[in-house]
């Protein structure tokens, strides 16, 4: 039997006067992909940003790791996580933005910035800045930044926008 990385239970979650979250449950074992299939505004980056703590709960639980949603400073360093648009600096090249990163990362070695970005391919953009890539170009390096620190659990909020079809099937492979 494969561990549990993650488990959710009956996960809730209201803005206002809307229940987006309605008792959510799953779980996402060790070495699973799991894909959120949804209309648009269904909730599924709400969820997202729920168990990255990026937003609260309003019920519900759920652990990552065996540890519960109480106290997760230590587990999220283990989390990589693109949740809609990647935030990076225009004007530096995708090699900088991933420096600067893996500096607020505490990351020493910086091979891992090298190796991630030959991970989704953009080897030969490393110097190219930001401000000139195309939106497939942008999603993969959101994508390296959320590998860099070689993360044990990875959240993806639409990974393939803007990819290609090759690039699609690559980041298949990939992960």
């Amino acid at each position: 039997m494969s561990a549990l990385k993650l488990e959710v239970k009956g996960l809730k979650k209201v803005f206002g006067e809307t229940e987006v979250l309605h008792g959510i449950s799953f779980t996402v074992e060790s070495g699973k992909a799991l894909g959120l299939l949804g209309r648009n505004g269904a909730g599924k980056t709400t969820l997202m940003k729920v168990i990255t703590t990026l937003t609260n709960k309003t019920n519900g639980e759920f652990y990552l790791f065996d540890k519960d949603d109480s106290d997760l400073t230590e587990t999220k360093r283990r989390i990589g996580c693109l949740i809609e648009n990647p935030a990076f600096f225009e004007n530096l090249t995708a090699y900088q933005n991933l420096k600067y990163y893996a500096i607020q990362k505490g990351i020493v070695d910086y091979s891992q910035i090298d190796k991630v970005l030959d991970l989704v391919k953009l080897s030969d953009s490393k110097n190219k800045k930001f401000k000139t890539f195309s939106l497939g170009m942008k999603q993969r390096l959101g994508i390296a930044f959320a590998m860099l620190d070689n993360p044990d659990f990875v959240i993806l909020d639409e990974p393939i926008n803007g990819l290609d079809p090759i690039g699609i099937s690559e980041l298949r492979e990939t992960l």
